[in-house]
Protein backbone atom coordinates (compact mmCIF):
# COMPACT_ATOMS: atom_id res chain seq x y z
CA UNK A 1 0.00 0.00 0.00
CA UNK A 2 1.28 3.46 -0.93
CA UNK A 3 1.74 5.70 2.10
CA UNK A 4 -0.46 8.77 2.28
CA UNK A 5 -2.39 10.98 4.66
CA UNK A 6 -5.49 10.15 6.68
CA UNK A 7 -8.78 12.00 6.29
CA UNK A 8 -11.68 11.74 8.75
CA UNK A 9 -15.33 12.62 8.26
CA UNK A 10 -18.31 12.03 10.53
CA UNK A 11 -19.52 11.99 14.10
CA UNK A 12 -17.10 12.57 16.98
CA UNK A 13 -19.50 12.11 19.92
CA UNK A 14 -18.31 8.56 20.51
CA UNK A 15 -20.78 7.95 23.34
CA UNK A 16 -23.73 8.63 21.05
CA UNK A 17 -22.57 6.99 17.81
CA UNK A 18 -24.96 4.26 16.67
CA UNK A 19 -27.25 4.60 19.65
CA UNK A 20 -29.95 6.77 18.16
CA UNK A 21 -28.93 9.70 20.35
CA UNK A 22 -28.30 13.16 18.91
CA UNK A 23 -24.67 14.17 18.90
CA UNK A 24 -23.66 16.80 21.44
CA UNK A 25 -22.27 19.25 18.91
CA UNK A 26 -21.58 21.85 21.59
CA UNK A 27 -18.63 19.71 22.71
CA UNK A 28 -18.06 17.26 19.87
CA UNK A 29 -19.02 18.86 16.55
CA UNK A 30 -19.53 16.67 13.53
CA UNK A 31 -16.86 16.77 10.82
CA UNK A 32 -18.95 17.26 7.69
CA UNK A 33 -16.31 16.79 4.99
CA UNK A 34 -13.12 14.72 4.72
CA UNK A 35 -10.52 16.53 6.81
CA UNK A 36 -6.96 15.97 7.89
CA UNK A 37 -6.50 15.23 11.60
CA UNK A 38 -4.17 17.72 13.26
CA UNK A 39 -2.26 15.18 15.36
CA UNK A 40 -1.53 12.98 12.33
CA UNK A 41 -0.35 15.70 9.97
CA UNK A 42 2.84 14.67 8.22
CA UNK A 43 2.70 11.07 9.47
CA UNK A 44 2.67 8.64 6.52
CA UNK A 45 -0.29 6.24 6.85
CA UNK A 46 -0.47 2.92 4.96
CA UNK A 47 -3.77 1.47 6.20
CA UNK A 48 -7.06 2.72 7.63
CA UNK A 49 -9.24 0.22 9.48
CA UNK A 50 -12.92 0.11 10.40
CA UNK A 51 -15.90 -2.22 10.60
CA UNK A 52 -19.62 -2.21 9.94
CA UNK A 53 -20.40 -2.26 13.67
CA UNK A 54 -17.47 -0.14 14.91
CA UNK A 55 -17.50 3.19 16.71
CA UNK A 56 -13.73 3.48 16.84
CA UNK A 57 -10.88 3.93 14.36
CA UNK A 58 -7.44 2.51 13.62
CA UNK A 59 -4.68 3.93 11.43
CA UNK A 60 -1.42 2.12 10.66
CA UNK A 61 1.69 4.17 9.91
CA UNK A 62 4.42 3.43 7.38
CA UNK A 63 6.83 2.48 10.18
CA UNK A 64 4.36 -0.01 11.69
CA UNK A 65 2.78 1.95 14.53
CA UNK A 66 -0.95 1.72 15.29
CA UNK A 67 -2.98 4.81 16.26
CA UNK A 68 -6.46 4.40 17.73
CA UNK A 69 -9.32 6.68 18.79
CA UNK A 70 -13.06 6.58 19.41
CA UNK A 71 -15.27 4.58 21.77
CA UNK A 72 -13.38 2.60 24.39
CA UNK A 73 -15.98 1.24 26.79
CA UNK A 74 -14.57 -2.30 26.59
CA UNK A 75 -10.93 -1.40 26.10
CA UNK A 76 -11.16 -1.75 22.31
CA UNK A 77 -8.47 0.92 21.91
CA UNK A 78 -5.88 -1.21 23.71
CA UNK A 79 -4.59 1.67 25.82
CA UNK A 80 -5.00 0.05 29.25
CA UNK A 81 -8.23 1.79 30.27
CA UNK A 82 -11.86 2.31 29.23
CA UNK A 83 -11.78 6.03 28.51
CA UNK A 84 -12.96 7.23 25.10
CA UNK A 85 -10.39 9.10 23.02
CA UNK A 86 -10.89 12.01 20.67
CA UNK A 87 -7.20 12.20 19.79
CA UNK A 88 -5.47 9.43 17.81
CA UNK A 89 -3.22 7.69 20.36
CA UNK A 90 -0.46 5.18 19.73
CA UNK A 91 -0.87 1.63 21.07
CA UNK A 92 2.36 0.87 22.89
CA UNK A 93 1.79 -2.10 25.23
CA UNK A 94 1.04 -5.80 24.97
CA UNK A 95 3.35 -6.86 22.15
CA UNK A 96 7.09 -7.54 21.73
CA UNK A 97 9.45 -4.66 21.07
CA UNK A 98 10.04 -4.16 17.37
CA UNK A 99 6.57 -5.40 16.35
CA UNK A 100 5.38 -3.66 13.20
CA UNK A 101 1.70 -3.66 12.33
CA UNK A 102 0.48 -3.73 8.75
CA UNK A 103 -3.32 -3.84 8.95
CA UNK A 104 -6.24 -4.40 11.30
CA UNK A 105 -10.00 -4.53 11.75
CA UNK A 106 -12.62 -3.25 14.16
CA UNK A 107 -15.63 -5.04 15.64
CA UNK A 108 -18.39 -3.58 17.77
CA UNK A 109 -16.23 -3.60 20.90
CA UNK A 110 -12.99 -5.30 19.88
CA UNK A 111 -9.97 -4.72 17.64
CA UNK A 112 -7.51 -6.97 15.84
CA UNK A 113 -4.07 -5.89 14.58
CA UNK A 114 -1.87 -7.99 12.30
CA UNK A 115 1.91 -7.72 12.43
CA UNK A 116 4.34 -7.90 9.53
CA UNK A 117 5.18 -11.47 10.59
CA UNK A 118 1.53 -12.56 10.50
CA UNK A 119 0.84 -12.58 14.23
CA UNK A 120 -2.56 -11.42 15.48
CA UNK A 121 -2.91 -9.10 18.46
CA UNK A 122 -6.36 -8.48 19.92
CA UNK A 123 -7.94 -6.24 22.52
CA UNK A 124 -11.34 -5.15 23.77
CA UNK A 125 -14.37 -7.29 24.57
CA UNK A 126 -13.76 -11.04 24.73
CA UNK A 127 -17.29 -11.85 25.91
CA UNK A 128 -17.83 -14.39 23.14
CA UNK A 129 -14.18 -15.27 22.51
CA UNK A 130 -13.91 -12.86 19.55
CA UNK A 131 -10.29 -12.05 20.42
CA UNK A 132 -9.31 -15.65 19.66
CA UNK A 133 -7.22 -16.00 22.82
CA UNK A 134 -8.27 -19.61 23.42
CA UNK A 135 -10.17 -18.88 26.63
CA UNK A 136 -12.60 -16.48 28.30
CA UNK A 137 -11.95 -15.16 31.80
CA UNK A 138 -15.08 -15.46 33.91
CA UNK A 139 -15.94 -12.45 36.05
CA UNK A 140 -17.55 -12.61 39.48
CA UNK A 141 -19.69 -9.49 39.20
CA UNK A 142 -22.99 -9.94 37.37
CA UNK A 143 -22.94 -8.36 33.93
CA UNK A 144 -19.17 -7.90 33.97
CA UNK A 145 -17.51 -9.29 30.87
CA UNK A 146 -14.00 -10.29 29.90
CA UNK A 147 -12.35 -7.15 28.51
CA UNK A 148 -8.69 -7.14 27.56
CA UNK A 149 -7.46 -3.57 27.94
CA UNK A 150 -4.09 -4.10 26.26
CA UNK A 151 -3.21 -6.27 23.25
CA UNK A 152 -2.96 -10.03 23.71
CA UNK A 153 -1.81 -12.45 21.05
CA UNK A 154 -4.51 -14.56 19.43
CA UNK A 155 -4.00 -18.30 19.87
CA UNK A 156 -3.23 -20.53 16.91
CA UNK A 157 -3.07 -17.70 14.36
CA UNK A 158 0.15 -17.67 12.32
CA UNK A 159 1.15 -16.10 9.02
CA UNK A 160 -2.10 -14.14 8.92
CA UNK A 161 -2.44 -11.99 5.81
CA UNK A 162 -5.90 -10.51 6.29
CA UNK A 163 -8.48 -10.01 9.03
CA UNK A 164 -12.06 -8.79 9.27
CA UNK A 165 -14.35 -8.34 12.25
CA UNK A 166 -18.07 -8.81 12.56
CA UNK A 167 -19.93 -7.28 15.48
CA UNK A 168 -18.79 -9.98 17.91
CA UNK A 169 -16.64 -12.39 15.92
CA UNK A 170 -13.42 -12.39 13.89
CA UNK A 171 -12.23 -14.05 10.68
CA UNK A 172 -8.60 -14.41 9.57
CA UNK A 173 -6.95 -15.55 6.33
CA UNK A 174 -3.72 -17.38 7.14
CA UNK A 175 -0.80 -18.98 5.33
CA UNK A 176 0.14 -19.44 1.71
CA UNK A 177 -2.84 -21.75 1.22
CA UNK A 178 -5.35 -19.06 2.20
CA UNK A 179 -6.88 -20.97 5.12
CA UNK A 180 -9.72 -19.21 6.96
CA UNK A 181 -10.03 -19.28 10.75
CA UNK A 182 -12.85 -17.84 12.87
CA UNK A 183 -13.61 -17.26 16.55
CA UNK A 184 -16.26 -15.54 18.67
CA UNK A 185 -20.04 -15.60 18.77
CA UNK A 186 -21.36 -18.55 16.70
CA UNK A 187 -24.95 -17.29 16.39
CA UNK A 188 -26.45 -17.53 12.87
CA UNK A 189 -23.61 -19.89 11.94
CA UNK A 190 -21.39 -16.88 11.22
CA UNK A 191 -18.24 -18.79 12.22
CA UNK A 192 -18.82 -21.26 9.37
CA UNK A 193 -18.24 -24.33 11.57
CA UNK A 194 -21.42 -26.13 10.55
CA UNK A 195 -23.34 -25.23 13.72
CA UNK A 196 -24.49 -22.19 15.67
CA UNK A 197 -23.62 -23.89 19.01
CA UNK A 198 -27.10 -23.13 20.35
CA UNK A 199 -28.13 -24.53 23.74
CA UNK A 200 -30.76 -23.97 26.42
CA UNK A 201 -29.43 -22.23 29.53
CA UNK A 202 -32.42 -23.07 31.77
CA UNK A 203 -33.61 -26.52 32.82
CA UNK A 204 -37.25 -25.59 33.49
CA UNK A 205 -37.77 -22.96 30.78
CA UNK A 206 -36.48 -21.87 27.39
CA UNK A 207 -33.50 -19.54 27.52
CA UNK A 208 -31.50 -19.87 24.33
CA UNK A 209 -27.80 -19.06 24.34
CA UNK A 210 -24.83 -19.66 22.05
CA UNK A 211 -21.65 -21.30 23.32
CA UNK A 212 -18.71 -18.88 22.84
CA UNK A 213 -15.85 -20.08 20.65
CA UNK A 214 -12.62 -18.48 21.92
CA UNK A 215 -10.22 -20.78 20.05
CA UNK A 216 -9.73 -19.86 16.37
CA UNK A 217 -10.90 -22.81 14.32
CA UNK A 218 -10.28 -23.68 10.69
CA UNK A 219 -13.34 -23.25 8.45
CA UNK A 220 -13.42 -26.74 6.97
CA UNK A 221 -15.87 -25.80 4.21
CA UNK A 222 -13.12 -23.81 2.51
CA UNK A 223 -10.35 -26.36 2.99
CA UNK A 224 -10.20 -27.26 -0.70
CA UNK A 225 -9.86 -23.69 -1.97
CA UNK A 226 -7.43 -20.84 -1.43
CA UNK A 227 -9.22 -17.80 -0.02
CA UNK A 228 -7.95 -14.46 -1.31
CA UNK A 229 -10.46 -11.91 0.00
CA UNK A 230 -12.82 -11.86 2.97
CA UNK A 231 -15.17 -9.35 4.60
CA UNK A 232 -17.47 -9.54 7.61
CA UNK A 233 -20.80 -7.81 7.98
CA UNK A 234 -22.24 -7.52 11.45
CA UNK A 235 -23.40 -11.16 11.38
CA UNK A 236 -22.31 -12.68 8.06
CA UNK A 237 -19.19 -13.32 5.98
CA UNK A 238 -18.32 -13.15 2.28
CA UNK A 239 -15.16 -14.68 0.82
CA UNK A 240 -13.62 -14.96 -2.65
CA UNK A 241 -11.33 -17.84 -3.59
CA UNK A 242 -8.47 -18.12 -6.09
CA UNK A 243 -10.88 -19.55 -8.68
CA UNK A 244 -12.95 -16.38 -8.55
CA UNK A 245 -15.84 -18.03 -6.72
CA UNK A 246 -17.89 -16.24 -4.06
CA UNK A 247 -18.76 -17.93 -0.75
CA UNK A 248 -21.04 -16.68 2.03
CA UNK A 249 -22.28 -17.88 5.40
CA UNK A 250 -23.98 -16.59 8.55
CA UNK A 251 -27.18 -14.57 8.87
CA UNK A 252 -29.29 -14.96 5.74
CA UNK A 253 -31.87 -12.29 6.48
CA UNK A 254 -32.79 -9.90 3.64
CA UNK A 255 -30.94 -12.10 1.14
CA UNK A 256 -27.51 -10.84 2.22
CA UNK A 257 -25.98 -14.27 1.48
CA UNK A 258 -27.19 -14.22 -2.12
CA UNK A 259 -28.79 -17.67 -2.16
CA UNK A 260 -32.32 -16.54 -3.13
CA UNK A 261 -33.72 -17.51 0.29
CA UNK A 262 -33.66 -15.86 3.71
CA UNK A 263 -31.95 -18.75 5.42
CA UNK A 264 -28.94 -18.81 7.72
CA UNK A 265 -25.98 -20.81 6.47
CA UNK A 266 -23.85 -22.55 9.10
CA UNK A 267 -21.04 -23.36 6.64
CA UNK A 268 -19.65 -21.66 3.51
CA UNK A 269 -21.92 -21.98 0.49
CA UNK A 270 -20.96 -20.97 -3.02
CA UNK A 271 -22.96 -18.10 -4.52
CA UNK A 272 -24.34 -18.44 -8.04
CA UNK A 273 -23.64 -15.33 -10.11
CA UNK A 274 -24.82 -14.28 -13.54
CA UNK A 275 -22.44 -15.64 -16.18
CA UNK A 276 -21.16 -18.51 -14.04
CA UNK A 277 -17.53 -19.47 -14.69
CA UNK A 278 -17.23 -16.75 -17.32
CA UNK A 279 -17.87 -14.09 -14.67
CA UNK A 280 -15.23 -15.01 -12.11
CA UNK A 281 -13.99 -12.47 -9.60
CA UNK A 282 -10.41 -11.36 -10.40
CA UNK A 283 -7.67 -11.60 -7.75
CA UNK A 284 -7.81 -7.82 -7.21
CA UNK A 285 -11.58 -7.73 -6.72
CA UNK A 286 -13.03 -5.64 -3.90
CA UNK A 287 -15.39 -7.08 -1.28
CA UNK A 288 -17.34 -5.48 1.53
CA UNK A 289 -20.27 -6.22 3.82
CA UNK A 290 -22.65 -4.01 5.78
CA UNK A 291 -25.26 -4.92 8.36
CA UNK A 292 -27.63 -6.32 5.72
CA UNK A 293 -25.81 -6.32 2.36
CA UNK A 294 -22.84 -7.79 0.51
CA UNK A 295 -20.72 -6.22 -2.26
CA UNK A 296 -18.32 -8.00 -4.64
CA UNK A 297 -16.72 -6.89 -7.91
CA UNK A 298 -16.52 -9.47 -10.69
CA UNK A 299 -15.31 -9.54 -14.31
CA UNK A 300 -14.13 -6.15 -15.64
CA UNK A 301 -14.80 -4.60 -12.24
CA UNK A 302 -18.59 -4.83 -12.41
CA UNK A 303 -19.95 -4.42 -8.89
CA UNK A 304 -22.57 -6.91 -7.70
CA UNK A 305 -24.72 -6.48 -4.60
CA UNK A 306 -27.16 -8.64 -2.68
CA UNK A 307 -29.21 -8.07 0.44
CA UNK A 308 -30.91 -4.92 1.69
CA UNK A 309 -29.11 -1.75 0.58
CA UNK A 310 -31.70 0.86 1.57
CA UNK A 311 -33.70 1.33 4.74
CA UNK A 312 -36.87 0.92 2.67
CA UNK A 313 -37.62 -0.93 -0.55
CA UNK A 314 -37.07 -4.41 -1.90
CA UNK A 315 -34.23 -6.78 -1.09
CA UNK A 316 -31.84 -8.30 -3.61
CA UNK A 317 -32.03 -12.04 -2.93
CA UNK A 318 -29.18 -12.89 -5.31
CA UNK A 319 -26.25 -10.98 -6.88
CA UNK A 320 -27.42 -8.21 -9.19
CA UNK A 321 -25.23 -5.70 -11.06
CA UNK A 322 -25.09 -2.37 -9.26
CA UNK A 323 -25.41 -0.24 -12.36
CA UNK A 324 -24.78 3.07 -10.57
CA UNK A 325 -21.12 2.05 -10.38
CA UNK A 326 -20.82 0.53 -13.84
CA UNK A 327 -17.56 1.51 -15.52
CA UNK A 328 -15.84 2.47 -12.30
CA UNK A 329 -12.47 0.87 -11.60
CA UNK A 330 -12.88 0.67 -7.85
CA UNK A 331 -9.83 0.26 -5.62
CA UNK A 332 -11.65 0.06 -2.30
CA UNK A 333 -15.18 -0.04 -0.89
CA UNK A 334 -16.31 0.05 2.74
CA UNK A 335 -19.59 -0.20 4.61
CA UNK A 336 -21.04 1.20 7.77
CA UNK A 337 -24.32 -0.16 9.00
CA UNK A 338 -26.43 1.47 6.25
CA UNK A 339 -23.85 3.73 4.57
CA UNK A 340 -21.25 3.10 1.89
CA UNK A 341 -18.13 4.75 0.51
CA UNK A 342 -15.86 3.80 -2.39
CA UNK A 343 -12.89 5.16 -4.31
CA UNK A 344 -11.83 4.64 -7.90
CA UNK A 345 -9.67 6.48 -10.44
CA UNK A 346 -9.39 10.04 -9.04
CA UNK A 347 -12.86 10.22 -7.51
CA UNK A 348 -14.57 9.12 -4.30
CA UNK A 349 -18.25 8.29 -3.94
CA UNK A 350 -20.57 7.85 -0.96
CA UNK A 351 -24.21 6.97 -0.44
CA UNK A 352 -26.65 5.58 2.10
CA UNK A 353 -28.90 6.63 4.94
CA UNK A 354 -26.98 7.03 8.16
CA UNK A 355 -27.01 9.42 11.07
CA UNK A 356 -26.54 12.46 8.82
CA UNK A 357 -23.49 13.54 10.79
CA UNK A 358 -20.99 13.91 7.98
CA UNK A 359 -20.07 10.27 7.46
CA UNK A 360 -20.82 10.64 3.73
CA UNK A 361 -18.44 13.59 3.44
CA UNK A 362 -20.72 15.83 1.36
CA UNK A 363 -19.94 18.95 3.40
CA UNK A 364 -22.11 21.27 5.49
CA UNK A 365 -24.01 22.52 2.45
CA UNK A 366 -24.50 19.05 0.98
CA UNK A 367 -27.20 16.47 1.66
CA UNK A 368 -27.06 14.37 4.82
CA UNK A 369 -28.01 11.20 2.97
CA UNK A 370 -28.28 9.93 -0.58
CA UNK A 371 -30.19 6.92 -1.86
CA UNK A 372 -27.83 6.73 -4.85
CA UNK A 373 -24.04 7.04 -5.17
CA UNK A 374 -22.92 10.68 -5.21
CA UNK A 375 -19.47 12.15 -5.77
CA UNK A 376 -17.70 13.67 -2.78
CA UNK A 377 -17.00 17.07 -4.30
CA UNK A 378 -14.03 17.99 -2.10
CA UNK A 379 -12.18 14.84 -3.23
CA UNK A 380 -12.73 15.34 -6.96
CA UNK A 381 -9.50 14.87 -8.88
CA UNK A 382 -7.73 13.44 -5.83
CA UNK A 383 -6.18 10.01 -5.47
CA UNK A 384 -7.76 8.13 -2.56
CA UNK A 385 -6.08 4.74 -2.12
CA UNK A 386 -8.28 3.14 0.53
CA UNK A 387 -11.50 3.80 2.45
CA UNK A 388 -12.90 2.47 5.74
CA UNK A 389 -16.16 3.07 7.60
CA UNK A 390 -17.81 2.65 10.97
CA UNK A 391 -21.27 3.30 12.35
CA UNK A 392 -21.01 7.06 11.97
CA UNK A 393 -17.69 7.92 10.36
CA UNK A 394 -15.51 7.44 7.28
CA UNK A 395 -11.74 7.23 6.87
CA UNK A 396 -9.83 7.95 3.66
CA UNK A 397 -6.21 7.24 2.78
CA UNK A 398 -5.23 9.93 0.26
CA UNK A 399 -1.99 10.78 -1.49
CA UNK A 400 -0.17 13.40 0.57
CA UNK A 401 0.14 15.88 -2.31
CA UNK A 402 -3.62 15.76 -2.83
CA UNK A 403 -4.35 16.45 0.84
CA UNK A 404 -2.47 19.74 1.13
CA UNK A 405 -5.46 21.98 0.41
CA UNK A 406 -8.01 20.09 2.51
CA UNK A 407 -9.32 21.39 5.88
CA UNK A 408 -7.82 20.31 9.19
CA UNK A 409 -9.84 18.85 12.07
CA UNK A 410 -8.48 19.47 15.57
CA UNK A 411 -9.97 17.08 18.20
CA UNK A 412 -11.75 18.79 21.08
CA UNK A 413 -9.29 17.42 23.65
CA UNK A 414 -6.60 19.60 22.06
CA UNK A 415 -8.62 22.63 21.02
CA UNK A 416 -10.74 24.41 23.68
CA UNK A 417 -12.42 26.34 20.86
CA UNK A 418 -13.30 23.18 18.96
CA UNK A 419 -16.97 23.49 19.89
CA UNK A 420 -17.05 26.65 17.80
CA UNK A 421 -14.74 25.73 14.94
CA UNK A 422 -13.55 22.10 14.89
CA UNK A 423 -12.42 22.28 11.28
CA UNK A 424 -10.18 24.96 9.85
CA UNK A 425 -9.74 25.61 6.17
CA UNK A 426 -6.38 24.99 4.60
CA UNK A 427 -4.17 28.01 4.19
CA UNK A 428 -4.50 29.69 0.84
CA UNK A 429 -7.03 28.98 -1.81
CA UNK A 430 -8.02 25.45 -2.57
CA UNK A 431 -6.28 24.21 -5.68
CA UNK A 432 -8.43 23.19 -8.60
CA UNK A 433 -8.64 19.49 -9.28
CA UNK A 434 -5.61 18.41 -11.32
CA UNK A 435 -6.18 17.32 -14.87
CA UNK A 436 -5.97 13.53 -14.90
CA UNK A 437 -7.81 12.65 -18.05
CA UNK A 438 -11.54 12.93 -18.69
CA UNK A 439 -13.49 13.56 -15.51
CA UNK A 440 -15.73 10.70 -14.44
CA UNK A 441 -19.40 11.58 -14.51
CA UNK A 442 -21.38 11.28 -11.35
CA UNK A 443 -23.51 8.14 -11.18
CA UNK A 444 -26.94 8.86 -12.58
CA UNK A 445 -29.86 8.81 -10.21
CA UNK A 446 -32.51 6.29 -11.04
Amino acid sequence: MVAGELLFSGMTDWKAVGRGKPADESQTPNVMEPSRVSTLLGIPIVSVCGGAAAAHCVAITEDGRAFVWGRNECGQLGLGDKENRMVPTQVTKGFPAGTKFVTGACGKSHTILLSSTGDSFAFGSNKHGQLGTGSITKKNAKGEEDCRLVPIQSAGIAKATSVSCGAEFTAWICGDDGSVYTAGLPQYGQLGHGTDHEYNQAASSVKIAYDPQPMPRHVAGLADVKTLKLACGQNHVVAVDANGKIWTWGNGGYGRLGHKVQKDEFAPRMVDIQGGDRNACPPDCVVAASQTSTWVSALQGQMYVFGKIKTSGDNHMYPVPFMDLQGWNLRSIACGSTTFVACGEDQSIAWGQGAGCGELGYGSAGPKSSANPKLIDSLAGKMVRQVAMGLGHSLFLIDAEDAADLPVYTPAELDPAAAVAPVTAAKGKRKPAPAKGPKKKAPKKK
